[in-house]
């Protein structure tokens, strides 16, 4: 970053925007850049400050205790106080690894001195550094954001039952108010029943349906009250990694507030998008709802919003989409007796523009396929005039080969395993990520099954499967320079590629039922298959490479081609640092499925 892109990039900090030209060069002259792993302790009671810290990349918490208070991230600035007081009550530690700029205390206490309007910032109480930020002229719908309460959100309607009602009789109850979960009251207090909860009980270890729901209720319930900020509600959301809070106010449960639905709101106040989606009453309208999606990506990605999180978010908007049109288009009888399933990207819910459509139909054993056809010739036909571009595979639910019973699913994955091509092998991987959007999604979970049957059965089959992530060169050199066309670089081949597939590779090895990357490289880390640090090597890799690409994409058009010329230092360094941990996940692949024997 050059000193003018530093200049600029502290002044858009506030209040470092009160300085004078003079007082901002002698500030950015005495900064120094620095990184910092994960879970490093960079001011405590019993740590002396030394600096005043602003994020580039990376974020850090502040802790009381072992409660999480505030999450710093990218452009926010701390701690002030530990430098101005000589001494700090909390703990500020690194939670994702940093990079950020360091101001040492004596240049910091000196600008201080120099600018009142700078040092008062920094001085007065938190109740009159609230009011001074709301009347700023500059503020943005971040700090907006920071200072919305939770009832201003979108929240559902809650269903709540004794614990004695039985399991069905609340899925009856919830599906008439359109919740999505039940709140269970027990002798202790509340407890919680979602889905996923259901699912892992009823339908996978035997529980009678028609027995109490009490049994089976999540408990203690996380809350937040409806007068309180939506910024700690997604302080929850992160500390608890959970979809849901319910939202009490006076002591009574009033709603749900779902992790979808406050990040709409954060990406856009009016958080019209997913109510949109919910209540299109025609096609036409559910287009025009889905043409909102490029507007909430551009403002997160603005505000540095992790792209995994972002990645989530669209996926779920698309997955409403594909849902609310598969329910327009197919009649009823029809639809309850398959599943529309997304792949690849999608399925894995880190698509972010709307790119190739890879989706499939799995027809109840049955059926009359030829049924559904005219129906899902006028899906796909449907998703193209809504921007999403036909696949060049021809990887969709108009094509016959997509579009099948799960029988004829059940044969293809037998297939797949016996007598491998390429296209199998990729076939088989992008089937793998899928997820389902609508209709029967049991037997999706049953195919799945049936294909990690399959790989207990053949342990050379991996080898073969794994493969793929040497298909392409690493664009980095010996002397770790980087190697363009054109000054240009494919980050999808030379980088996202290789870790997305040898992720699922050995999520695929191991048995893993989770369908995203991230998710993948955390449980494969749990599991001892990746060691710790460079689990979290591949994370900040994988997010570099997504980040660049989606900074591209929406400057400049689709497209996985990154220019070098459009990067600053430091996302250069970050780019090539990237590539050298890609070449060392390729070199673990390649020893633990022993690829060079592969021919």
């Amino acid at each position: 970053m050059s000193m003018h892109d530093l200049e600029a990039f502290i002044r858009s900090i506030y209040p470092f925007e009160l300085l004078s030209k003079n007082e901002l060069s002698k500030a950015t002259r005495a900064m120094n850049i620095a990184y910092y792993k994960k879970d490093g302790i960079l001011i405590s009671p019993s740590k002396t400050a030394s600096f005043l810290y602003i994020i580039l990349k990376g974020e850090v918490g502040e802790f009381s205790e072992d409660e999480l208070l505030k999450v710093y991230s990218k452009s926010n600035s701390f701690d002030a106080d530990a430098l101005i007081y000589g001494q700090s009550a909390k703990q500020f530690k690194v939670l994702e690894e940093l990079i950020c700029y360091e101001l040492d205390k004596a240049s910091f206490l000196a600008l201080m001195d120099s600018n009142e309007a700078f040092k008062a910032y920094f001085i007065q109480d938190l109740a009159n550094k609230i009011h001074s930020a709301k009347q700023r002229e500059y503020t943005t719908e971040l700090s907006g954001f920071m200072m919305a309460l939770v009832r201003e959100c979108y929240v559902h309607t809650p269903t709540i039952v004794e614990k004695e009602c039985s399991i069905m009789e609340a899925l009856r109850e919830m599906e008439a108010k359109k919740s999505s979960c039940i709140v269970v009251r027990l002798e202790e207090g509340y407890g919680i029943v979602t889905d996923s909860v259901i699912r892992k009980h009823v339908l996978f270890n035997g529980y009678d349906k028609h027995a109490s729901i009490g049994a089976i209720a999540l408990f203690p319930l996380i809350s937040i009250e409806a007068s309180d900020y939506l910024f700690n509600a997604l302080l929850s959301f992160t500390k608890h990694a959970i979809k849901r809070l319910v939202v009490m106010e006076n002591g009574k449960i009033i709603g749900i507030l779902e992790q979808l639905d406050l990040l709409s709101y954060f990406a856009n106040h009016s958080y019209l998008a997913a109510v949109k989606i919910k209540k299109a009453g025609s096609i036409e309208e559910l287009k025009e709802a889905s043409g909102e999606f490029i507007h909430i990506i551009r403002k997160l990605h603005v505000k540095g919003t992790k792209v995994d999180y972002i990645a989530k978010l669209i996926s779920e908007l698309n997955a409403k989409v594909y849902e609310k049109l598969y329910t327009m288009i197919l009649p009823e009888a029809l639809a309850s007796k398959a599943c529309l399933v997304v792949m690849g990207s999608e399925g894995r819910k880190e698509q972010l523009l709307k790119t190739d459509q890879d989706n499939a139909l799995i027809i109840e054993d049955g059926m009359d396929v030829d049924a559904y056809v005219p129906y899902m010739k006028r899906l796909s036909e449907t998703l193209i005039d809504f921007g999403y571009p036909p696949c060049e595979g021809n990887i969709m639910v108009s094509n016959a080969y997509w579009c099948k019973s799960k029988r004829a699913y059940s044969q293809e994955i037998a297939r797949w395993f016996d007598t491998p091509n390429m296209e199998d092998v990729m076939h088989l991987a992008i089937f793998f990520d899928a997820h389902a959007v609508a209709g029967n999604a049991s037997m999706l979970s049953e195919l799945k099954a049936e294909i990690l049957r399959h790989v207990e059965a053949q342990t050379t089959f991996m080898a073969y499967f794994a493969m793929p992530v040497l298909a392409f060169e690493t664009p980095i050199g010996f002397f770790a320079n980087l190697i363009a066309k054109e000054n240009k670089i494919d980050v999808k081949k030379g980088g996202i590629f290789p870790i997305v597939h040898g992720i699922r590779s050995l999520a695929l090895e191991q048995g893993i039922d989770v369908s995203d990357t991230v998710g993948r490289i955390k449980k494969l880390a749990h599991l001892g298959v990746l060691e710790s640090d460079f689990s979290g090597a591949l994370l900040e890799a994988l997010d570099t490479f997504l980040n660049l690409r989606l900074k591209e994409q929406l400057e400049r058009g689709f497209g996985n081609q990154v220019n070098l010329e459009h990067l600053n230092e430091l996302e250069l360094e970050l780019l090539k640092d990237s590539f050298k941990i890609v070449n060392k996940f390729k070199k673990f692949l390649t020893h633990h499925f022993k690829l060079s024997m592969v021919s």
